[in-house]
């Protein structure tokens, strides 16, 4: 089994749904617990031993690039940190598919708006099938998309508003470049290509009951500082140090 070391990270989320709090920024720089989230997630990359980071940029990219040059990031944590940026827009999957030639024979792939805080190493190294989704137990998941698993295989998606607990995208996959190959830009990650895989059984599943939220709303991304300061698996950097723990 060969080690996967490149994680790659979904930043180009226009944060529609945050109004004013996102007008200027990418939800993924939006500020958290002192720091751009991104940044978290960049930390917890490096915690979990990845040492390649492919950043898909879209929606106020230049914001990227600006953040990524006004630091040595990248150094610091040691990682390798690259952007790729769309020229128009291509959804979740067309973002893949504009990078493809830059993706590992396999790689983990995470939301830019979602802190997941499980293993991303357990999920990493999992091979058993062409794309594995992170699931993410709630009981109460009614702004959420529901999913369907038979075992370890997805088997169907439910759309929002299910009562009772139930299995949701936690925003973290393992997935094989040639997975990329078979996606028509523009796609949507989510409702196009996923659904496509679970309806040929390639579409694998994992449940970590751990911290989570998506930062895509105002009370989630009021709440997310409280949640990050507090992760057992990341600790809160020194800011007065501008240090990594």
């Amino acid at each position: 089994m060969s080690t996967l070391r490149q994680c790659v990270i979904l930043v180009g989320g226009a944060g529609t749904r945050l109004g004013d709090i996102a007008r200027d920024l990418p939800k993924p720089l939006l500020p958290v617990a002192g720091r751009p989230f991104l940044e978290w997630l960049l930390i917890k990359a490096a915690r979990h031993e990845f040492t390649d980071v492919l950043l898909l940029a879209g929606h106020k990219a230049d914001a990227i690039d600006a953040y990524l040059a006004n630091g040595d990031l990248g150094r610091r944590l040691g990682l390798s940190i690259d952007v790729s940026r769309e020229t128009s827009p291509l959804g979740t999957g067309g973002a893949l598919v504009q990078a493809a030639d830059r993706l590992d024979s396999a790689f983990l792939l995470v939301n830019g708006d979602t802190w997941f805080d499980f293993d991303w190493r357990a999920l990493a190294e999992a091979e058993d099938f062409d794309a594995i989704l992170s699931l993410k137990p709630m009981a109460n998941p009614d702004r959420y998309e529901t999913v369907a698993i038979d075992g370890a295989t997805v088997v169907g998606f439910h759309p929002r508003g299910a009562a009772g607990p139930a299995l949701i995208n936690g925003g973290a996959y393992r997935l094989k470049r040639a997975v990329v190959g078979a996606i028509t830009a523009p796609a949507s990650l989510e409702r196009d290509v996923l659904p496509k895989l679970a309806a040929q059984g390639r579409l694998g599943a994992r449940a970590f009951d751990a911290p989570f939220i998506d930062i895509g709303v105002p009370d989630d991304y009021a709440a997310a500082s409280a949640l990050i300061s507090g992760a057992d698996t990341i600790g809160q950097p020194a800011a007065d140090q501008g240090g990594y723990p």
